[in-house]
């Protein structure tokens, strides 16, 4: 009775509740409402300041140095720095529609086609094991004071980049195994010599993470790339601020070689002079600010708070999605009880899902099934197509689950424990109806919140003995794979261990042909679920929103992964409209 108080109090606890992106990734699937957002047509204007909550507004930026190997650089570094590969922003909601820009590190090859990366075209040269990327030119270095003066990008600068970041020691296994060498053919065409192919290369060294071609050799002659004042890249703006806790301010770079189509007519990038990301902690803050017209852009604003934001400012444009760093529950498979696949599946089935949709976490706002792969990527399973042996997992069946625990030597349940981060309410929130499910089945579970920075710890170092409440991102079908279910990855917090899996994903990994791939992908998607190392909890919705003098702007999140820089780089703002509207 005491937990199911402590789950009603604590699921009350709304108002306070902070929704950080807790490891990665943020990672975002669009689901567009009838009242989604048009921008109108009318003639853009240049300079004034866009002031954005970004998803991971709640944070300050983990490192300035790609070579540290921090997930959230290419979403630090996206307005100054930019990367071989971007996507086409013409391919979607503002063009084409041809795919959604809010998957936090997904896009398919011909997304990028005629993006604004820095090759202009790539070619695989099989015969030679060569990716070959043909770069842009006239696209030039910032100027930076002390560190270099403003010059053409080269070739060379990009093997020289890319090379001090493959040679980190906190790189990621597995991560750059295949390629052999970087080799700068002439001043604009570099060759990747790999030993063997990669079908996942465009997420490894084109578009993903610690993909940005963000240390020339004079910043790491002449100064610290470390260092906040020393960065510096190629992109559309420039980072000019940064204080701790407080913001991060960027500044538009008078000699940025990108333009956009509008209405058929082309333009120089970017519009505004100045963009400010500020830094909230505070959920509460970051909602006041947005209603208040201190910030333009909100990206992410929880579902609770969606009824007053439209009766106290009907003007804001929303979006809707669901997130793409979902909540689940690695349990330690090397480690009894978890060696048997039958406890995995009786905590599972303990679950009531419908019910925690229902709550006040989630409010109806969500699914229950969203990873490994996210719902609406083509080669996602939905429930009902699931074997028996992996849809039975999101039945709530408590009977079935305490007779598996029979079956598996625990017929009077076991003592277990969980741990979570305390930053926020979410995982607590959720914590709490976890213990409740699973004390009916007789498992007593001791949750152990830590700080963000101390429960990360805890998992990258295996000090937890049980169980790891984690939120990762989906990724992409290769990514979401490996580093959640593949042995030896930093994001496996299940110890996962499977030699069927690690074959066919290899195998996957060096597949030409794309249906054939497609097909192995699909297969282990399903696969996995069914193996349950993995608790999958409900995904639930977020909201977007901007103010209408906001112009250019689509709802869009990420046009590489956790890249919105160039996506900020398209938006210009309506002064007198905001001047009209009172604020």
């Amino acid at each position: 009775m005491a937990k199911k108080v402590v789950w009603f109090i604590l699921s009350c606890l709304l108002v306070v509740a902070l929704v950080l992106a807790s490891c990665g990734p943020a990672e975002v699937e669009e689901e567009e409402e009838k009242e989604g957002a048009v921008p109108t047509k009318e003639e853009p204007q240049y300079g004034g300041t866009l002031r954005i909550l970004t998803v991971y507004a709640g944070i300050d930026p983990l490192s300035w140095d790609q070579a540290d190997i921090a997930w959230m650089h290419n979403h630090s570094a996206s307005p100054y720095a930019e990367m071989l590969l971007t996507g086409n922003l013409q391919k979607g909601d503002r063009g084409t529609k041809e795919f959604i820009f809010t998957q936090q590190a997904w896009l398919p090859f011909e997304v990028c086609e005629g993006g604004p990366g820095l090759a202009e075209s790539w070619e695989i040269l099989s015969d030679q094991n060569i990716i070959r990327f043909h770069i842009r030119k006239g696209v030039y270095w910032q100027e930076k004071p002390g560190i270099m003066a403003s010059r053409e990008l080269t070739a060379s600068d990009i093997v020289f980049s890319h090379n001090r970041t493959e040679a980190s020691p906190k790189r990621i296994p597995l991560y750059y195994d295949w390629i052999d060498s970087w080799e700068a053919v002439d001043k604009y065409t570099v060759d990747i010599h790999y030993n063997e192919y990669c079908g996942n290369w465009g997420y490894r060294i084109g578009w993903g993470y610690y993909c940005m071609v963000s240390n020339p050799p004079e910043l790491i002659e002449n100064g610290d790339p470390a260092d906040w004042e020393d960065v510096c890249g190629t992109g559309p703006f420039m980072l000019t601020d940064y204080v701790k806790g407080s913001s991060q301010t960027y500044t538009r770079n008078p000699n940025y070689w990108g333009t956009t189509i509008i209405d058929g007519r082309e333009y120089d990038l970017p519009f505004v002079d100045t963009i400010i990301w500020p830094i909230m902690p505070d959920e509460s803050t970051q909602v006041a600010s947005l209603r208040t017209g201190k910030v333009d852009i909100s990206e992410s604003v929880r579902w609770i708070y969606g009824e007053t934001l439209e009766d106290t400012n009907p003007d804001l444009l929303k979006w809707t999605w669901l997130t793409t760093s979902p909540l689940s529950v690695a349990m330690r498979m090397d480690t009894k009880p978890f060696t048997d696949i039958r406890v995995r599946q009786a905590l599972s089935m303990a679950i009531n899902r419908e019910e925690m949709l229902a709550s006040a976490v989630y409010g109806n706002q969500g699914v229950i099934l969203s990873f490994p792969y996210a719902a609406d990527w083509k080669l996602f399973t939905p429930i009902d197509e699931l074997p028996e042996t992996a849809s039975m997992l999101f039945d709530y069946n408590p009977t079935k689950a305490k007779e598996l625990l029979a079956e598996a030597g625990y017929p009077n349940g076991f003592q277990t424990n969980l741990v979570i981060s305390s930053t926020g309410t979410t995982q607590t929130d959720i914590a709490a109806m976890l213990i409740d499910y699973w004390d009916a089945i007789d498992v007593e579970c001791e949750l152990k919140p830590y700080e963000y920075a101390h429960y990360l710890s805890v998992m990258t170092s295996r000090e937890y003995d049980q169980m790891y409440q984690i939120s990762t991102g989906n990724g992409n079908p290769f990514s979401v794979l490996r580093k959640t279910y593949l042995p030896e990855q930093t994001w496996n917090p299940a110890l996962f261990d499977d030699d069927w899996l690690t074959d066919t994903w290899t195998e996957a990994m060096s597949e030409t042909n794309l249906d054939s791939q497609n097909q192995m992908l699909k297969e282990m998607n399903v696969y996995v679920i069914e193996q349950c190392p993995y608790i999958l909890l409900p995904v639930g919705n977020v909201l977007r929103y901007a103010w209408p003098w906001v112009k250019n702007y689509y709802g869009e999140h990420c046009a590489g992964a956790v890249c919105p820089g160039p996506i900020h780089s398209t938006i210009w703002i309506d002064e007198d409209m905001r001047t009209t509207m009172g604020y």
